[in-house]
């Protein structure tokens, strides 16, 4: 997904290889933080007993 976002950002948006490796790296990080993100509620809500 990263990588796609990349090239698409290189091609069609025609920015340079260091900002669209930026992109990706930005991407990467984001869904790093939302699946641990998801990870932590899901977490306190079993321990709560809600799942």
């Amino acid at each position: 997904m990263a990588g796609l976002a990349a090239v698409f950002w290189h091609w069609v948006r025609g920015k340079s290889w260091d900002d669209s490796l930026s992109l990706a790296f930005t991407v990467t990080m984001s869904a790093l933080g939302a699946q641990f993100g998801a990870a932590l509620v899901r977490r306190r809500a079993a321990r709560r007993g809600d799942g």
